[in-house]
C-alpha cells in the first residue's frame, strides 16, 4: 500500500520540515554543551528538544494545512481504528522477536542477554513506575514520530518512492541525534562513534525501513509509529561486544531486504516512476 496524492497533506515542504526539526532540537541540545546546566534539568532539556519533529509537524500543519488536513492529521495520532489487530501483533512482537532472536544467536559465540528484570530495576513505587512510562513514551515516540512519520514520510514516499524515501528519512533521524553522542549521560554518548555508533545508525536505517512498512499498511496512522517506537526503544540491544553488534546488524539488513524484496514483488515500488 503506497499513499496516494489525495490521502496525504499538501503542506510545506519536505526540506522546510527538516529544517525547522533541526533548529529546535540542535538549539535546544545546544544550550546543554554551552551553557552550565544543572543536573536537574538535564533530563528536561534533553527530552524538550526531541520535540523538534513533532513541535514542527504540529507547526507546519497548522500553519499550512486546511481543516480537513488538520482533523486528518489528528485522527491519525488518536485513532485506535486505523490499525488492525494483525497490526497490533506486528507492532508489540516484531522487536521483541529481533531482540530475542539476535540473543539467541549470539549466546553461540559467548554473548549473554542481560536480564529482563534489569529493565525494570528500581520501578518499585507507583511514581516510580509513572515516571519510567513517561519518559519511555514521551522520549522519543510521542516526541518524534508526529513529524518523521506523521508529516515528511507521505511527501517523501510521493516523490523518492517507499525505498529511497525511507532511506533518506533514516539518514536524516541519524543526523538528527548527533548532538546527543556530545552530552553525557545520554545513551549516545555511552556509545561514541566506535562500532557501537555504526551499529546503532544501522538500526535507525532498518527502523526506517520497518516504520514505512507498518505505516503503508495501517491507514498511515501516527498512532502506530508512536507505539512502534515505543517497542522499538524498548527492546534494543545492550551490553554488545563487536561481534554482537556484527549479529544484530545482519539481522537488520536481513530485515531490510526482506521489506524492499516484498515491496518490489508486489509492486508497491515503482522506481520507473519515481524523479530525483
Amino acid at each position: 500500500m503506497h499513499p496516494t496524492s489525495s490521502s496525504k497533506p499538501a503542506l510545506a515542504g519536505i526540506w522546510g520540515f527538516f529544517a525547522l526539526s533541526f533548529i529546535f532540537s540542535w538549539l535546544v541540545w545546544g544550550t546543554i554543551l554551552a551553557l552550565p546546566i544543572p543536573d536537574d534539568l538535564l533530563l528536561p532539556i534533553i527530552i524538550l528538544g526531541a520535540f523538534g519533529p513533532s513541535f514542527a509537524a504540529i507547526y507546519l500543519v497548522h500553519r499550512y494545512g486546511h481543516a480537513a488536513e488538520k482533523r486528518d492529521f489528528w485522527s491519525r495520532v488518536f485513532s485506535f481504528k486505523r490499525i488492525g489487530w494483525l497490526w497490533y501483533l506486528v507492532i508489540l512482537l516484531i522487536f521483541p522477536a529481533i531482540y530475542f532472536l539476535g540473543y539467541f544467536i549470539y549466546s553461540f559465540f559467548g554473548g549473554v542477554q542481560p536480564p529482563i528484570a534489569g529493565l525494570f530495576s528500581g520501578l518499585d513505587t507507583p511514581s516510580a513506575i509513572l515516571t519510567f512510562a513517561l519518559i519511555m513514551l514521551f522520549a522519543g515516540p510521542v516526541s518524534e514520530e508526529l513529524g518523521w512519520r506523521g508529516y515528511v514520510l507521505d511527501p517523501l514516499q510521493e516523490k523518492y518512492g517507499a525505498i529511497k524515501g525511507s532511506l533518506i528519512l533514516g539518514l536524516f533521524w541519524i543526523g538528527w541525534h548527533l548532538p546527543l553522542f556530545f552530552i553525557e549521560g545520554t545513551s549516545q554518548h555511552a556509545k561514541g562513534f566506535g562500532i557501537p555508533f555504526w551499529s546503532w545508525s544501522f538500526q535507525l536505517i532498518m527502523l526506517s525501513f520497518v516504520f514505512t512498512w507498518v505505516y503503508n499498511h495501517t491507514n498511515r496512522s501516527i498512532l502506530g509509529a508512536i507505539l512502534l517506537h515505543l517497542m522499538a526503544n524498548m527492546a534494543y540491544p545492550t551490553n554488545l561486544d563487536p561481534t554482537g553488534e556484527a549479529i544484530f546488524t545482519v539481522l537488520r539488513l536481513l530485515i531490510v531486504l526482506a521489506i524492499v524484496y516484498a515491496w518490489k514483488r508486489k509492486g508497491v515500488v515503482r522506481d520507473e516512476l519515481v524523479m530525483v
